[in-house]
């Protein structure tokens, strides 16, 4: 009998790192927007604030790098398209 191969795929690779990133975020939970920038603005250090600057830019980063991939894809098959 051969045993289950428990490697995760990259689409579940994926997945858990977008929870993990989600979890690193110091604001999750079942609050308003309103309740979440008071607590923030109140109870986090000027540290933890410009760690989460640093996570968001480091994400803004990313979806603008993902942004530019697709664009030329689009930008390609257009040119593809119209031949």
């Amino acid at each position: 009998m051969n045993s289950p191969d428990n490697t995760p795929t990259s689409e579940q690779i994926a997945i858990f790192q977008a929870l993990d990133e989600i979890d690193k975020d110091p604001c999750i939970g079942r609050l308003t927007k309103e309740e979440k920038d008071f607590f923030f603005d109140h109870f986090f250090s000027n540290e933890a604030k410009m760690e989460r600057l640093q996570r968001i830019r480091q994400r803004k980063q990313a979806l603008e790098q993902q942004l530019a991939k697709v664009a030329a894809m689009e930008k390609q098959l257009l040119e593809n398209l119209q031949e």
